[in-house]
């Protein structure tokens, strides 16, 4: 195997431990009714702070949960193509539509915090 594939399968493991921990953190989030600060919030805010926690969930929830299925689904199809069968273009476009959403994630997360907080 090539030893440079082997080394940016390292991203597809991340990519899809990022995409469970996601996952996890919306299922908790739904269940507990308490705000994911490690993803949603970051240092500067307090999740105890916000104007509307119910509603600031329904609307982050899906973005939590489009931003895990996407990374966990690019995190395996990573970890595919550099371990097991070499696809480029499929890995090229999974990390396009993985990036896209990453991008999309943190801008409509920032506009929330900034009408919530």
């Amino acid at each position: 195997m090539n030893d440079m594939y082997g080394m940016w399968g390292f991203i597809g493991i991340i990519a899809f431990g990022c995409g469970i921990y996601a996952l996890y953190a919306f299922i908790q989030m739904k269940r507990t009714g308490e705000i994911n600060a490690s993803l949603l919030l970051g240092k500067e805010y307090v999740y105890k702070k916000c104007k509307n926690k119910e509603e600031y969930i329904r609307k982050a929830g899906p973005a939590l949960l489009v931003l895990g299925i996407v990374a966990t689904l690019y995190g395996a199809l990573d970890v595919v193509h550099c371990y097991v069968y070499h696809m480029d273009l499929i890995d090229n476009v999974g990390m396009g539509v993985f990036f896209l959403a990453l991008i999309w994630f943190a801008y409509y997360t920032t506009k929330l915090k900034r009408k919530y907080f």
